[in-house]
């Protein structure tokens, strides 16, 4: 009775509080502050939507308490891209959780191509990749290949050529297996290597589908949000310029690597089988070695070599070659989205509108022509592998091979590691090139890093120097020395050339290297996925006894050199990385130092405040409270968790050399590591197995933990069987019910039985006016760690309606990494530029506080904003109108916050401000991290002030 009294006198709300949650998956009722299951879900489905509470805030006294004008609804994305658990599906959901774990390489290799150097792009729907899209690409198509490498290497060698061949090696080989070929009279070694190379092509099917099936649910949406951010924008007069990535529709619905580049990825795979047959076939009857990457004269010189007497096997080798140089080719120029500059000449000749028409039919004429060259080059390819399998599998009177090695993969995992490793490197300096174009801008002073064109030339000569190194053994010391010295001059012109042309890049991710180090550590994934998956059959192959063991010394099998010697490396890489990793950590767990600590505005003070280090030094702590120390100590173990950049930098520095090593060192075994490598190898192992399985019986895991949130939040840019990108559908959906709610007083008597009764233009133009101008209803963003990306991502979105600023919107956002890690590793998207905020430095290894630089630097520098330039930032769009408008954003974070930091400044601004870091007086008093900042009174006291602002 007094709740249903309570209700009819509540107004109707006035302000929609939507409360948007992190990488934790928060459940709905810890979100919206309500008991266990007083949540129902409003709007939408079983992975995503808007949940509203069941119950009734009706303790005035109780801080989680909303003011009356508010609706609060909580939006959770975390179902996307996730698979639930339970004992029912445990063990289908352990190989669904495999297979995403495969495809973390795929998801770096996006990552890597939104952290270059990404230009202002046209409203209009086409996409000006930039610098080192193209060589994404051809990466991103080289880890498939280094997959089916692996593959073929289990299938091929080890149980094709070395297993069957010969009965004795492989004890733990199902007996069934051999003698249902002998049985069947088919016991011969093409029919074996034909049947066994569906096992690579069946390997990359897998990833595709997996890949496929969990982006078709939800990846569509965006296209209407992208149509509705054209209409808007040629409404309000701003269609037609250039503008933020984020801004424009072509960064969300044609930058994806879509249909072509998965179905080319498909054909290279088919091409590569039906060469690796194709070798083999052809030169194993000559005398070649699989000791030896090098052909005797007899295997190609004279008409009686193999290379002409199996002229119609060569002939199909020499058309898989072709073919795999053609989608190496086709994948690199689907990096190019945008008109020539021809067809610019033309759309400028027939004026703005029609231009702007013809420009967007132009780019889906060239989107259809690629579909159909893609299907046409798979057809080609099935073909050409369908003609290798048969012709090699067809009885012949060619003798079986008197060796077990399979010959078509002694080189070729090399030659594709030396072209990964190449690209990875030269992406090192991608932001650090020089512009032709800042020749002309900086008045003839060209002072932007090394020229493009020497970075090339040493990538080549290298390159070129490590395949004579391959083929030709003699000169194998000259060659990797050439190759080194290409290597260390490139990498020396990375790090000196740049500052000393005053262009340091101190403000980005690992000082501008950032596309390197994460293609770096693609490669080590992918090469480390890899080798478990080779050494691990080799295992599996060789085990006796009872329980089966392994040992690698004693194995008969000898897998291909360039897995084999990573898997020799990888116990020098676990003990140097954790040498490394154990030494920071002790160094800095020896003192506890007095941190600086952000102001709050309501509830309690911060314990042991501290808001500039006196002299620019960070001093030990003085003596403290039980409580107090537990606090000091929680912002300690913070701080060690910041330094996780340098530490992947570290990374990267070690799976570059090791990769090195394994290429110089491929036609040797370091024999003397093999009892360490299985150890080494099987932590790795159990380690992922552990971390699947756990996450195959729970419902609220990601596949990888938060490392998968952070690579997903982007669209898919590089790999086709990247994970999918699920901003593509949350931010549609948060977009969607912002304009709807603002736009309620505008609709009003515009439906007839629910349905919207409006024309298009009318649509457009409310949902502008809603945005732009004066009205009652007003909508708070709350966002918290990731959540805050994706709420700045809507807002730009929205901002691309109008010229000017959102004047009925609101950002609340707290345990952020907006400036720190986002602003750095993607300027264009997340920057000063973007946010209208300081730039930041990056972590230090070393000083007790990793950001003392950074606070010294911003307690230095005041409270200044970032101009946007011809684009405005978001603290623009968010400014109220008036002379000096409040801006309607706030920040908080704690110092005790392992992922939380300001958004602006360490120093006082108008924006940043701290939250308790310690929960509420209950019987155990627990220190706040990176959860529960809804739950403080500094968050309440921000919301209000919000609502006031705007």
């Amino acid at each position: 009775m007094i709740r249903s009294i309570l209700r009819a006198k509540t107004p109707d709300p006035e302000v929609l509080e939507l409360r948007i949650h992190g990488i934790d998956n928060t459940p709905a009722e810890e979100m919206l502050g309500v008991p266990p299951g007083q949540a129902r879900l409003d709007e939408g489905d079983d992975v995503g939507g808007f949940y509203v509470p069941t119950v009734d805030p009706l303790d005035p006294d109780d801080p989680a308490t909303p003011p009356t004008r508010i609706r609060r609804e909580g939006y959770r994305w975390g179902g996307l891209a996730r698979y639930g658990g339970g004992a029912k599906g445990v063990i289908a959901l352990f190989f669904v959780q495999l297979a995403w774990l495969l495809i973390l390489p795929f998801g770096l290799c996006n990552t890597a191509y939104w952290m270059r150097r990404i230009p202002d792009q046209p409203d209009v729907g086409e996409w000006r990749a930039g610098r080192g899209a193209a060589p994404i690409r051809v990466f991103a198509l080289g880890l498939t290949l280094l997959y089916v490498c692996a593959l073929a290497s289990v299938a091929f060698d080890l149980v094709g050529s070395q297993c069957l061949v010969d009965g004795t090696r492989c004890t733990g080989l199902p007996s069934g297996v051999h003698d249902a070929l002998v049985t069947l009279g088919l016991d011969y070694r093409g029919f074996r290597l034909a049947v066994l190379s569906l096992v690579p092509v069946a390997g990359v099917l897998v990833l595709f589908l997996v890949s496929h099936a969990a982006r078709v649910r939800y990846e569509a949406a965006i296209f209407d949000t992208a149509h509705k951010m054209h209409e808007a924008a040629a409404r309000s007069g701003v269609e037609g310029t250039m503008r933020r990535p984020l801004a424009t529709e072509g960064f969300w619905g044609i930058t994806r690597v879509k249909l072509p580049s998965e179905l080319l990825h498909l054909t290279a795979t088919l091409f590569l089988v039906a060469l690796l047959l194709s070798w083999d076939a052809v030169f194993a009857e000559c005398g070649a070695s699989a000791e030896s990457v090098s052909l005797p004269a007899a295997c190609w010189q004279g008409a009686g070599s193999p290379l002409f007497r199996y002229w119609w096997i060569s002939l199909l080798g020499a058309l898989a070659i072709a073919g795999l140089v053609f989608a190496v080719f086709a994948v690199a120029l689907q990096a190019r989205t945008h008109v020539t500059r021809r067809q610019q000449r033309q759309i400028a000749s027939v004026g703005r509108g029609a231009g702007d028409r013809l420009r967007r039919e132009l780019v889906r004429e060239k989107l259809r022509r690629r579909d159909r060259s893609a299907v046409i080059a798979l057809l080609f390819g099935i073909a050409v592998y369908l003609a290798v399998a048969v012709v090699i599998a067809l009885p012949t009177e060619r003798a079986e091979q008197v060796h077990a090695s399979f010959l078509g993969l002694v080189i070729t995992p090399s030659l594709v590691l030396g072209v990964l490793l190449a690209i990875a490197v030269s992406a090192l300096g991608w932001r650090r090139l020089g512009d032709p174009k800042l020749w002309r801008r900086e008045h003839r002073r060209w002072v932007r890093g090394i020229p493009s064109a020497l970075s090339i030339a040493l990538v080549a000569l290298g390159g070129v120097a490590l395949l004579v190194a391959a083929l030709w053994p003699p000169a194998a010391p000259a060659a990797y020395a050439v190759a080194g010295g290409c290597v260390l001059v490139l990498v020396l012109l990375i790090v000196v050339w740049p500052s000393a042309r005053r262009r340091p890049n101190r403000y980005e991710g690992w000082r501008g290297a950032g596309p390197g180090v994460v293609l770096l550590l693609a490669l080590g994934a992918a090469l480390l996925l890899s080798t478990l998956l080779v050494f691990g059959a080799q295992c599996y192959l060789t085990s006796t006894g009872s329980p089966p063991m392994c040992n690698l010394a004693a194995s008969a099998l000898d897998p291909p050199r360039a897995f084999a010697n990573f898997g020799d490396l990888v116990p020098v890489l676990v003990v140097v990385f954790a040498l490394f990793v154990g030494i920071v950590g002790l160094a800095r767990m020896m003192h506890l130092p007095w941190l600086t600590t952000p102001r709050t505005d309501g509830g309690r003070e911060l314990r042991m405040p501290l808001e500039r280090y006196e002299g620019g030094r960070v001093r030990t702590a003085p003596p403290a409270g039980k409580l107090d120390t537990r606090i000091l100590r929680a912002r300690r173990s913070a701080a060690l968790f910041h330094r996780g950049e340098p530490v992947l930098g570290f990374l990267a520095l070690l799976l570059a050399v090791a990769i090195g090593i394994d290429l110089v060192l491929a036609d040797k075994r370091w024999t003397g590591l093999l009892d360490l490598t299985l150890p080494a190898l099987g932590l790795v192992a159990v380690f992922g197995i552990v971390a699947i399985l756990d996450n195959a019986i729970t419902t609220k895991e990601r596949p990888i933990g938060v490392m998968w949130d952070l690579m997903c939040f982007l669209p898919r840019g590089g790999h086709p069987y990247g994970p999918p990108c699920y901003s593509e559908r949350v931010v549609p959906e948060l977009r969607d019910r912002i304009v709807a709610w603002l736009e309620t007083d505008l609709v009003r008597g515009k439906t007839v039985d629910g349905r919207d009764t409006r024309s298009p233009e009318r649509q457009t133009e409310d949902e502008l006016a809603a945005l732009t101008e004066p009205q009652r209803r007003k909508v708070i963003l709350s966002a918290h760690s990731l959540g805050g990306v994706l709420a700045v991502s809507t807002l730009f979105t929205l901002g691309s309606d109008t010229a000017g600023g959102l004047r009925n919107v609101g950002l609340l956002t707290y345990g952020t990494q907006l400036r720190v890690y986002f602003g750095r590793f993607f300027p264009e998207l997340y920057g000063p530029a973007a946010l209208g905020g300081h730039r930041s430095r990056g972590p230090s290894l070393v000083s007790a506080d990793p950001w003392r630089r950074q606070v010294n630097e911003d307690q230095a520098a005041g409270a200044v904003p970032v101009a946007g330039g011809d684009h405005p930032t978001l603290r623009e769009l968010l400014r109220q109108p008036g002379p000096g408008g409040p801006i309607a954003w706030i920040n908080l974070w704690r110092r005790t916050d392992f992922l939380g930091f300001p958004d602006v400044s360490y120093g006082r601004n108008d924006i940043d401000r701290g939250a308790d870091e310690f929960g509420p007086q209950r019987y155990l008093i627990t220190v706040a991290t990176h959860s529960n900042y809804p739950a403080t009174a500094q968050y309440y006291t921000a919301l209000r002030e919000l609502m006031r602002r705007i």
